[in-house]
């Protein structure tokens, strides 16, 4: 097992933000319980991507949890959910602020059931301000928190073609639920989280495209910085480089034949500027391999880019084993990443299939006391399925 075997998650999340923050501490161990409404996490009916019934936001968000049914909107239904947190460690939600304090399953209701619990609650835009009640979806959180603009191109903000927002507050929420278990082990208490996807997403961003901007006061209409080259076109695909130094210049324009084109008495950005422009035209000539075994040579910063054919392939990844395959009892053959971090003795591993809706209902309810007459009662009165 992971090394968080023993931790109990009780995840009341949906889409991406919450519950990819839950599979990663799945991952590692813990003992994650999707709880989810009569319908379903949304993730269960997103069209055009499903095989066997199972959807591919489901395989890819929630592998490693059991699932159970819980209706919070029936009288009684909270009652249940406090009684199972009184047994839990960490409970993850992110719906919109207020919510789940209307239900009866807030911080406060659980806190005082459980002193030690790590509650985290995850919102788009945070817990007061003239946002706080919009609808949070990864397009609005790039806008908002600049990840369009420090992606410009050809002087218009563009977007990341990738629901970014989502996974960087993922990451920050489990990495913030670790910290604050390892916190609970010295003082004997819980705490409330709360992170702001525009938050996260601005601490990821900002260090290097604000650098113009870090020095005060700042004068307005600067862009933000963005030092990353464009992938260049090869004459069977892309590679992409990162000359940094004058050094990296001069090794690989003499890699490539010709040293002239970073000499002379221009500024330095006017000749990294004619470099460029000059590799544009010269890279296309060869294939991407003749160019990366030359700029390898030269000790130059270089790869090729890989497209959803190729990278299941490259060597490094292969090296690493960073994607693996598993037999789903009803999507079939399915392919994976791998949880990033290699362990010495506990090595994160699958564990669990992304359960169905509901599936693990019973046992779950009967693991934390519930005995086979309240279930049945439950079940009777709508509470559970």
């Amino acid at each position: 097992m992971g090394p968080l075997e023993g931790i109990r998650v009780l995840d009341l999340s949906m889409v991406v933000s919450g519950p990819f923050c839950t599979m990663m501490l799945g991952d590692l161990g813990a003992d994650v319980i999707k709880i989810e409404p009569p319908d379903g996490d949304v993730s269960r009916m997103l069209s055009g991507r499903e095989r066997g019934g199972v959807t591919v936001a489901i395989l890819n968000w929630n592998r490693n949890k059991r699932a159970m049914m819980l209706d919070l909107k029936q009288p009684g239904a909270a009652d249940v959910f406090l009684k199972m947190a009184e047994q839990a460690d960490v409970v993850v939600q992110n719906v919109r602020p207020g919510v789940v304090d209307r239900l009866g399953v807030g911080y406060e209701a659980v806190v005082a059931r459980n002193p030690k619990i790590v509650y985290c609650s995850i919102a788009g835009y945070g817990f007061s301000g003239p946002s706080v009640n919009k609808p949070a979806y990864d397009p609005i959180i790039q806008g908002m928190a600049g990840v369009m603009t420090s992606q410009r191109t050809q002087g218009r903000p563009r977007a990341v073609k990738n629901i970014l927002g989502d996974k960087v507050t993922a990451m920050t929420a489990a990495i913030s639920i670790l910290a604050a278990l390892n916190e609970s082990q010295r003082s004997g208490k819980g705490q409330h989280l709360q992170i702001a996807m525009i938050d996260a997403v601005a601490y990821y961003l900002m260090p290097d495209t604000a650098s113009r901007h870090t020095y005060l006061p700042h004068d307005a209409g600067i862009a933000p910085s963005m030092n990353t080259l464009e992938p260049f076109q090869t004459a069977d695909g892309y590679i992409t480089i990162a000359p940094l130094t004058d050094k990296h210049w001069t090794a690989i324009l003499k890699a490539v034949g010709h040293p002239e084109w970073f000499e002379g008495d221009e500024p330095r950005p006017d000749r990294v500027r004619r470099s460029i422009k000059s590799l544009i035209t010269l890279f296309p000539t060869q294939p991407s391999a003749y160019w990366l075994e030359r700029i390898e040579a030269a000790d130059v910063p270089c790869g090729p880019v890989n497209d959803y054919d190729s990278i299941w392939n490259d060597p490094q990844f292969v090296a690493n084993e960073t994607f693996f395959e598993y037999q789903h009892p009803r999507a079939g053959r399915v392919r994976a990443v791998r949880s990033p971090a290699r362990f010495s003795r506990t090595e994160p591993e699958l564990w669990r299939h992304p359960p169905d809706l509901g599936q693990h209902t019973d046992e779950i309810l009967g693991e934390f006391g519930f005995g086979t007459d309240e279930i049945s009662e439950l079940r009777a009165n709508r509470i559970v399925n």
